[in-house]
């Protein structure tokens, strides 16, 4: 049998099961973790989804998502603040030690993409302390692009590991290759930041073409992403850290049963989430270069 001691499935790859159904299932086959949603877990009560959790014997590599920031109005800004602040005891109180940063990007009417991020950081810079005290590290998820407009202005590996620099202790990637495989930096950032820095690292598909901008992420396997090759990266600079796999289907995995899209899940990523293969300094150095 495969271990999947370190394998996680992000819930909102089962879109359509409970947190309670979500748990039973990927105990059942032998999956090792569950990302968490915050929906989910509101929808179960915190401490009754801690619980749950932990009955099943399941570690939790992230909560998803932060509250956006991306407001001009000040009274709904300290508002975004004060959710940020009850998702961190969230976090804490299932295990969870990231809390994934979505934090939304351009306010209504606005197009100050530089002042939309320096919302974002002036936020997070507010929000630390918070975490640190909760025993919870913000973890910043470049997205794709794509998503600059709306969902968030955190769009390369290369500014939020930047953005950790300034921020300090208590910060952290989230690596996701559907949102940064195309950047031909990102394999370089996975060494700058090595595992001090790498939170979790999430796995799904790039398929061509798409069909949903949003909401049609792939299986592994069944897209473009070189997937062998990230987990080789991952080895060599010693990531041993949760993989996790974590799929927006709205047309195809949404739509099927959540124990098939599971027991494919576990088929495809089984290959990718074995213990790391250790690794001489010299094959490190070699990616640097």
């Amino acid at each position: 049998m495969s271990d999947l001691s370190r394998f996680a499935i992000n819930q909102i790859t089962t879109k359509n099961l409970s947190l309670d159904l979500a748990v039973e299932t990927y105990a059942r086959h032998g999956v090792g973790g569950i990302g968490v949603w915050m929906d989910y877990l509101d929808a179960a009560g915190i401490a009754a989804g801690a619980k749950r959790i932990r009955d099943a014997g399941l570690f939790v590599p992230c909560l998803c998502t932060s509250a956006w920031v991306n407001l001009a109005d000040p009274a709904a800004y300290r508002a975004a603040l004060e959710e940020n602040r009850r998702r961190l005891d969230a976090a804490a109180a299932i295990g969870a030690p990231t809390l994934v940063v979505v934090p939304g990007s351009l306010a209504t009417g606005e197009r100050d993409l530089v002042a939309a991020r320096q919302r974002v950081e002036d936020a997070l810079a507010e929000l630390l302390p918070y975490a640190l005290a909760a025993g919870v590290k913000i973890g910043l998820e470049p997205l794709h692009p794509m998503f600059a407009g709306d969902r968030s202005c955190l769009n390369t590996f290369a500014q939020c590991l930047e953005l950790c620099d300034r921020l300090g202790e208590g910060t952290g990637l989230v690596a996701d290759v559907y949102h940064c495989w195309w950047d031909p930096e990102f394999p370089k950032g996975l060494v700058a930041a090595g595992v001090e820095r790498l939170l979790t690292f999430h796995l799904s598909d790039w398929l061509t073409p798409t069909r949903d901008v949003y909401q049609d992420r792939g299986m592994v396997g069944d897209g473009v992403i070189d997937h062998a090759y990230y987990r080789d990266l991952l080895n060599r600079i010693g990531y041993d850290g949760p993989i996790e796999i974590e799929i927006f289907s709205r047309l195809d995995w949404w739509q099927r049963d959540g124990d098939e899209t599971v027991r494919v899940c576990v088929e495809r990523c089984a290959p990718l989430v074995a213990p790391r293969v250790r690794q001489t300094p010299s094959s490190v150095a070699a990616i640097r270069a």
